[in-house]
């Protein structure tokens, strides 16, 4: 960067390369121009399911904007009322998606359903479980009762590859069903201990909930559940184990020993054919030419048909593909010190706030078991004082890496052994109450963990209890369980790095921001979170919590909100009065003038049903802002979503250095932005050398999606700004997956959700000295 731009505190982006023609998973739709219905308006769209079940058959029916809209399928069957009309495809595009999730299931007669809409059908020849073990060699017999298959989506969907060209295409995810269908009683016998663990219907019929709930006991032939429900218990004939990650883990575990790990990379084997760039691509390519084999009926005498692969690529005045410019991590206020990787920046020249940093001299509580206390010594002088010029990823250590004058550790060991499961957490708790009773002021926590108790249920875990006696104090805490203590040098160095980047954020320090352009007076990131508490999957979630992250335009982390717990009918109030009060201490702080030009953007992760959050917001920001000239952003920041890119002339990079085997094969680069309409962007936030393993699925890219009352209205800036907010997690020296907007927000959610259940938890501390502290990460 030019030294004046720098001192100026002017970002301009250098120009981006011309990028290459992306591939997405998507096929052209053909559909007729226009379309003869019949319209009638229908306020009320509680009458639709019984209007559907009179003309099953021979009438579509479609719900929209206060309208019912009727395309015949067949001669004959009731009529229906209404005006008729004839539509232009062009300007209705969502009618024929919505028809097309209909027609779907039709046209594909040899597959059943697993799910209507969007259609979804599992692999017919392809049981991966089966497959795996037979490579590894491994048999037990129960095995065969645990099954892993392909599953198929075709999602149709609306895309505008440019302005006033609307289009509709299918697109095609594969992902893979996970099904237990042994006996609970087999499973049980075979020295399972099912406690806990969910359970769903064996034959599910319509209507009925699938998720029962988790297992209290199976005897006498019944399984009786934790939760309440109208029916007691239930015949074990009619229940099984719900087919989850955690469940099979947990079970093949138990079952297979040692050889489970053996089992899991032979099944990464099977699942790398249908997931990598390449394999994926060829399944996509595989369906497409199976679509295209004939017509998809959508109506009497209407006809669509499936073509081409569906590209992201400039052509012409057509752009709608673009690589944004490198994210740099910045190290001072003026620009200057700045470095295209965080480590290295950080090594050279330490954390963005290291002259203005307060506490110079942190005091970290470090409670551990007592028979570990030679080796937790060793780790924290390491992870302190540095390991010297031999592991040069991590020779400083975290005194002089981050201009520190000490770092005093006040030891509190805890009598504990891997055995004691039930009482573990009282015994770290009573030992932490005991210690600081005398310890004077300290800042921040480490608890180290046995393997053992890491993995303890929330209820009886150590450091779910820990952080909780700790947070209620004020004093945010690391978890370190002794297997990363014990890890030999060469991989310690790598993991002390995300440990004293981590550490100095709940410190309140700020390891680093991103380049930014500071064209207006002041420009603020916010991130909203919801999190919902409950005890259960099977409760009704009825309080809430609203959580607020905000930054500056920069990245720099100002400050952290966690709201009162309501009810969902209560929830608007609340992020009002939440919000009204966060701008207005934002506006003080930042100082905010009359007619000065500030920019507001807000990232969501996902909107919430019936509360239109932006217009909440936006109406806060007004409000608050009467005498600036306030822009306004609302972006919706997701990976649930249905669309993929690839880049075909990607070949990956090495697994390591001189390796034959490569990784990341047409994974896009990072920072690779798409078109898919005039308010939403395809964002790749990973890349071929962020890819850690060779198997790993090909990435998913973040869909940027922009609310239409918003005033600020640049998509492709706002989709580079959430390319930055990736570049600044303090969790690790490399990039989230995930904006640290809503990436963060995410994280409180969670540690809330598991710190309620602790007895005199309070989250009070949390919005007073934790306020600018990432106790979170």
């Amino acid at each position: 960067m030019h030294a004046l731009q720098a001192a100026e505190g002017i970002y301009h982006s250098p120009p981006s390369p011309e990028p290459r023609p992306l591939a997405s998973n998507g096929f052209e739709v053909s559909l007729p121009g226009q379309l003869d219905v019949i319209v009638r308006a229908l306020p009320d769209p509680s009458e639709v399911k019984a209007e559907r079940a009179r003309l099953k058959g021979y009438w579509f029916v479609h719900w929209f904007d206060g309208k019912l809209f009727h395309l015949r399928l067949k001669a004959g069957g009731p009529n229906v009322d209404g005006n008729h009309e004839v539509l232009e495809t062009a300007a209705h595009p969502w009618l024929f998606r919505a028809r097309l999730d209909d027609a779907l299931e039709d046209a594909l007669p040899n597959y059943s359903a697993v799910r209507q809409r969007p259609f979804t059908f599992l692999a017919q020849k392809a049981e991966l479980i089966d497959a795996a073990a037979s490579a590894a060699g491994i048999f037990h017999k129960l095995l065969p009762s645990f099954k892993v298959t392909p599953r198929f989506t075709l999602n149709p969907k609306i895309y505008e590859p440019s302005d006033g060209e609307t289009k509709v295409g299918i697109f095609v995810t594969i992902g893979m069903r996970y099904d237990i269908e042994a006996m609970l009683t087999e499973l049980q016998d075979a020295g399972i201990d099912l406690r806990g663990m969910y359970a769903v219907r064996r034959i599910r019929q319509y209507g009925e909930r699938g998720l029962l709930g988790r297992i209290r006991s199976v005897e006498n032939g019944q399984v009786t559940l934790f939760e309440e429900s109208d029916d007691p218990s239930f015949d074990v004939a009619e229940v099984k184990l719900e087919g989850s990650k955690e469940n099979f883990s947990r079970c093949l575990n138990t079952l297979l020993g040692y050889h489970y790990k053996k089992l899991l990379n032979a099944l990464d084997d099977e699942e790398a054919g249908y997931r990598t760039g390449p394999k994926f691509d060829q399944a996509v390519e595989k369906m497409g030419e199976f679509l295209a084999r004939k017509p998809i009926k959508l109506g009497d005498g209407i006809e669509a048909t499936v073509g081409d692969r569906i590209m992201f690529a400039n052509e012409g005045q057509t752009r709608n593909i673009r690589l944004a410019p490198t994210v740099e991590y910045v190290f001072d206020r003026t620009g200057v010190k700045s470095a295209e990787y965080a480590w290295l920046g950080l090594s050279q020249y330490g954390p963005f706030d290291r002259s203005g940093f307060a506490n110079r001299s942190p005091r970290i509580l470090v409670a551990y078991p007592s028979s570990t206390q030679g080796k937790v010594e060793n780790f924290l002088r390491s992870f302190r004082d540095g390991m010297g010029t031999n592991y040069p990823q991590f020779a400083k250590g975290f005194v002089d890496l981050m201009g520190l004058t000490k770092v005093e550790f006040v030891m509190c060991p805890v009598e504990v052994s891997a055995g004691d499961r039930n009482d573990a957490f009282s015994r770290y708790n009573a030992a932490i109450e005991e210690k600081l009773a005398g310890a004077g002021e300290v800042h921040a926590g480490i608890v180290v963990l046995l393997d053992e108790h890491a993995r303890l249920p929330d209820d009886k875990n150590p450091y779910i209890h820990t952080k909780s006696l700790l947070l209620t104090l004020g004093i945010p805490t690391q978890e370190v369980r002794m297997p990363t203590v014990l890890l030999e040098p060469k991989s310690l160095q790598y993991t002390l790095q995300n440990f004293s980047v981590s550490m100095y954020a709940k410190l309140n320090g700020t390891p680093w921001t991103v380049n930014h352009d500071k064209a207006i007076n002041d420009e603020l990131v916010v991130g909203m979170g919801l999190a919902e508490l409950s005890g259960s999957r099977t409760e009704k979630r009825q309080r809430f919590v609203g959580i607020t992250t905000v930054f500056a335009g920069d990245g720099s982390y100002l400050l952290g909100n966690v709201s009162k717990e309501c009810a969902y009918e209560g929830y608007p109030e609340v992020i009002r009065e939440s919000m009204l009060g966060i701008l207005r201490e934002l506006k003080k702080r930042n100082n905010w003038r009359p007619c000065d030009t500030v920019r507001v953007v807000f990232h969501a992760h996902r909107p919430l049903k019936r509360v239109d959050v932006a217009n909440i917001v936006f109406d806060c920001t007004r409000e608050i802002g009467s005498e600036q000239d306030i822009q306004m952003a609302f972006v919706t920041i997701s990976h649930e979503h249905p669309f993929v890119f690839l880049d075909r002339a990607e070949r990956g990079v090495p697994l390591f250095k001189g390796s034959d085997i490569r990784k990341g094969a047409f994974a896009p680069a990072r920072g690779s932005i798409a078109r898919v309409g005039r308010l939403t962007r395809l964002l790749a936030v990973n890349a071929p050398r962020l890819i850690k393993r060779a198997n790993a699925p090909l990435p998913t890219p973040l869909l940027v999606s922009l609310h239409p009352d918003s005033t600020f209205k640049d998509v492709d800036y706002l989709a580079e700004q959430a390319l930055k907010f990736t570049s600044l997690s303090w969790r690790s020296t490399l990039p989230a997956a995930t904006p640290v907007t809503v990436f963060y927000s995410e994280r409180i959610a969670e540690l809330l959700g598991r710190l309620k259940n602790t007895p005199n938890w309070s989250s009070a501390n949390l919005n007073v000295k934790l306020k600018w502290s990432r106790w979170f990460l």
